[in-house]
């Protein structure tokens, strides 16, 4: 059976995705840099499958399509150690985990590009007035919302008239709704499946949470944090 390999294209958009680190939140390690020829660069980055590339790979799929076997959905950016490691070990290193990483390490690159930091709770001064922002990027939504709600904020919940909305009628959007996930907003069935959600604290403020990657049960996919809006209220 072939390897189903990904293209030249796909691993560059994979690496710039996460600034060229490694998706592995233990190591992020960077795996780019300067040749002693000017006009050349180091590499030290692999575009690694998610799911293998052929059968009797590690975390081989046999349900999914060879055309998404190759595609960037299926790709993880790491070093050349951690892919390794994770192949070499593929009941640790489970799609789950892997697809965890993913995300988490865009988001970070995002969080890092818009000039935001990272840390457990975002810092706010003393003479703000709104409830605590949990690190959520990267989190699965039901652990992300679990942070939200220890935090203090709330689901803006919809009207239940709302589940014939078109709004949510797409990709992930009827799955987080019949969770009963009804501060869900907004479900896109193409490009990264984002679902947006509302919540709201007790002085009045907005967040909106983004999520990105599809909920695909027989694969063990879910999704996770992409990004998240504050809105103060004036």
């Amino acid at each position: 059976m072939p390897r189903e390999e990904f293209s030249s294209k796909v691993k560059e958009a994979l690496a710039k995705r996460v600034a060229q680190k490694c998706s592995n939140p233990s190591c992020r390690s960077v795996t780019s840099g300067p040749h002693s020829e000017s006009d050349r660069f180091v590499n030290v980055g692999v575009a690694s499958h998610i799911t293998a590339a052929a059968h009797g790979g590690p975390r081989y799929e046999a349900s999914i399509s060879a055309e998404y076997r190759g595609s960037i959905e299926n790709a993880i950016w790491l070093c050349q150690t951690c892919a390794k490691m994770i192949d070499n070990d593929p009941e640790r290193y489970t799609v789950h985990l892997l697809r965890s990483w993913k995300v988490s390490a865009e988001a970070q690159a995002l969080r890092a590009l818009e000039g935001d930091p990272d840390s457990d709770y975002f810092p706010q001064p003393a003479s703000a007035i709104h409830t605590p922002i949990p690190r959520i990027a990267g989190l699965t939504y039901d652990d992300a919302r679990e942070k939200l709600l220890q935090a203090g904020w709330q689901p803006r919940n919809n009207h239940w008239s709302y589940a014939g909305n078109p709004n949510i009628q797409y990709g992930n959007g009827r799955h987080f709704w019949e969770m009963g996930y009804h501060e869900i907003t907004h479900a896109s069935g193409t490009g990264l499946a984002h679902c947006t959600f509302g919540f709201q604290d007790a002085y009045g403020n907005r967040l909106m949470v983004v999520t990105a990657g599809e909920v695909i049960d027989e694969l063990n996919a879910t999704a996770h944090v992409w990004n998240w809006f504050f809105d103060a209220i004036t």
